[in-house]
C-alpha cells in the first residue's frame, strides 16, 4: 500500500531516492510506526522453530534506523536467529501497512536485547515505491540541521532562522524580536509546504514549491500533505531546538 498517491511523486520512487545508498536515517521514538519482524526464529540449540501455519513468528521491537537497502531493529533477548535467515519487516502507520522481505545480515548483542541488521530484498515496484516513500518521510525530519542563524527580517520585524535537510526539506522559523518566542514556521517538504502561525489555528498548505513560486494546495491534496507533516514532525531531530519542535507538534495533531 502506498503511503501517498498525490505527493512524494511517483517519479521519485522509480529509482532510489537521491541520497547515498546505505546512509542510515534515525527513526525517533515518537515516530508513530509499529514494526514487526517476522521470521522462523530458532531455539537455544539453533534449531528452527515451527509455527502452525509455517509463516514464522512475529516479533515486536524498536526500529532504530532505515536506509534504502536495509534497517536496524532492536528485538527482545528471547528472539534467536542466524545470519542469513529470511525475514519480513512489517510496518504499520496509523492503518497503512507495508511488508518488505529480507534477511538477517548482522546480529549484535546488548545486555538485554539483540540488534539485528536487516538486508532488504525488494522484489516488486509497488513495494519499492511504498518503501522509498517511507524512507523519504523519515529522512525529511531526521536530517534537518541549522542552515541559517537567526537574523532580523526587515520586512516583518521578526528574527528568522532556517534549518535544511535532505530531500528538499527546509524549515524556516520566525521568532519575536524581544522575547525570542516562536511565532510562525514555514516547513517545506519536497514540493509541498506547510505554514503555521501562532495566532492562527488553521494551517496553510502549498504545492509546486520552488525558489520562484508557490501556490495554494488543491483541496484534494491537503489531506496527504497534512499526513506527511503529521508523520514528519515527530521525527525532527534534536538539531532543531526543543521549543521549535514543540511548536510544530501543536500543529501536527
Amino acid at each position: 500500500m502506498l503511503f501517498f498517491k498525490r505527493i512524494l511523486g511517483m517519479s521519485d520512487a522509480d529509482d532510489a531516492p537521491d541520497r547515498r545508498v546505505g546512509v542510515r536515517y534515525t527513526v525517533g521514538v515518537k515516530f508513530p510506526v509499529k514494526v514487526i519482524l517476522n521470521t522462523r526464529g530458532r531455539d537455544e540449540m539453533g534449531q528452527l522453530l515451527k509455527s502452525k501455519d509455517d509463516q514464522g513468528w512475529d516479533w515486536s521491537g524498536r526500529l532504530l534506523n532505515l536506509s534504502v537497502s536495509g534497517a536496524r531493529m532492536q528485538v527482545p533477548a528471547t528472539m534467536h536467529s542466524h545470519l542469513g535467515d529470511p525475514c519480513k519487516l512489517k510496518f504499520e502507520i496509523e492503518g497503512y501497512r507495508l511488508s518488505v522481505p529480507g534477511s538477517i545480515a548482522h546480529i549484535s548483542e546488548r545486555r538485554d536485547s539483540f540488534v539485528y541488521g536487516l538486508q532488504l530484498d525488494i522484489q516488486t515496484d509497488e513495494i519499492r515505491r511504498a518503501y522509498y516513500q517511507l524512507v523519504d518521510l523519515i529522512a525529511l525530519g531526521a536530517t534537518l540541521k541549522p542552515d541559517r542563524p537567526a537574523a532580523l527580517d526587515a520586512a516583518s520585524g521578526y528574527l528568522v532562522e532556517q534549518y535544511a535537510g535532505e530531500g528538499g526539506s527546509r524549515l524556516q522559523v520566525w521568532r519575536d524580536r524581544g522575547s525570542s518566542t516562536v511565532v510562525a514556521f514555514d516547513f517545506r517538504l519536497k514540493q509541498c509546504c506547510v505554514r503555521g502561525l501562532r495566532d492562527r489555528p488553521a494551517l496553510e498548505y502549498f504545492v509546486d514549491v520552488n525558489e520562484e513560486s508557490v501556490q495554494v494546495a488543491p483541496d484534494a491534496q491537503v489531506p496527504e500533505i497534512h499526513r506527511l507533516f503529521h508523520w514528519v514532525v515527530p521525527n525532527v531531530g534534536t538539531a532543531v531546538p526543543l521549543e521549535v519542535r514543540d511548536f510544530l507538534k501543536k500543529f501536527a495533531a
